[in-house]
């Protein structure tokens, strides 16, 4: 069966742009290998947190006043945050064995926090560099499709780097699309391609495991919503009814965005002052778009006290800015 985009709001894009306001939660190997952009796959072994617990993740997340958290599952070194069937690469080898996708599952549902989840498409080091096209894209499918009868109902879904699938990758991600929709028709599907205003649907050159194949342009196509990687809407704010092929879809807009400047806990990176923090909430909530604030656990696995005080420190003018654009 083929899915596509709504034309029209329907409650589950009406949860979305009541929720204004969640959590990003970066954390696996990247944590541990301080090195968020890799350019050389990681060790397994340096996975290693002393004191894991996705529950105060969550617990923070509730009492900052967010509504829903998106963590990554898998991200660019291909390291599992679940134990996966697929692929040795996971929580399942490592001496800190714990499902952390179903810990974070649960400990949403315990806080009434909608969960969802980050999968990394492209640039990714540990499958894709020893698969051709045809195979990864059974093995993206597979793991997609295990993260969704496993751990659903999800709220959000979030596909990044939709573009370096190959010649295909349109195609592919069409394909991917409609996997998720087959499996969770109300889950909200997120498809990222970087630093965007919201206001059109962008293109980029394919490509394959970072490598320029000279191939054709790919949309960021189907997708449910569009992200503003640390993009703001413009100033008169974000309008949904957006047109792709001739035909007009409704598609609310996302802002991610950092407490720090880095994406995973990266050692010395300092956390944004205060008034800075809110112009960010006020340049995206602001404007119609959600704020998807990234707060990452250290190498403890928990969210670090400062980083926690910051978010809570937030809260007045947050809500104040939540009631003022109900």
């Amino acid at each position: 069966m083929e899915f596509h985009p709504s034309h029209v709001i329907t409650p589950e894009l009406t949860r979305f742009q009541a929720s204004k306001f969640g959590m990003f939660i970066h954390f696996g190997l990247a944590t541990f290998s301080q090195d968020e952009y890799a350019d050389s796959q990681a060790d397994l072994e340096l996975y290693q947190p002393t004191d894991l617990d996705p529950e105060q993740w969550i617990r923070t997340v509730a009492e900052a006043g967010m509504k829903y958290a998106v963590l990554t599952a898998r991200h660019q070194q291909g390291h599992c945050l679940w134990p996966s069937r697929f692929t040795e690469f996971s929580v399942k080898n490592n001496k800190v064995n714990r499902d952390v996708v179903a810990e974070f599952i649960n400990a949403c549902q315990i806080y009434r926090i909608l969960p969802g989840l980050y999968y990394l498409l492209g640039w990714e080091l540990k499958h894709q560099s020893v698969m051709d096209p045809v195979e990864y894209e059974a093995f993206l499918a597979n793991q997609i499709t295990e993260l969704l009868v496993n751990y659903g109902p999800l709220f959000v879904l979030w596909l990044d780097i939709p573009f370096d699938l190959g010649h295909d990758s349109q195609n592919v991600l069409r394909r991917l699309y409609n996997v998720i929709k087959d499996i969770q028709p109300t889950c909200l599907i997120m498809v990222n391609c970087s630093e965007w205003e919201g206001q059109s649907i962008r293109s980029r050159r394919a490509t394959y495991n970072f490598k320029d194949i000279d191939g054709p342009l790919v949309d960021t196509w189907p997708s449910d919503l569009i992200d503003g990687e640390r993009t703001f809407p413009p100033e008169i704010g974000h309008d949904p009814h957006l047109v792709y092929q001739g035909q007009t879809y409704y598609i609310p807009m996302e802002t991610c965005e950092t407490i720090g400047h880095c994406w995973f806990h990266i050692d010395g990176d300092e956390l944004r002052p205060l008034p800075e923090l809110i112009r960010i909430a006020e340049s995206t909530i602001g404007r119609g778009a959600n704020l998807l604030l990234n707060v990452p656990p250290d190498r403890t696995g928990k969210i670090p006290e400062a980083s926690c005080r910051a978010l809570l420190e937030m809260g007045t003018s947050i809500l104040q800015l939540l009631d003022a654009n109900v």
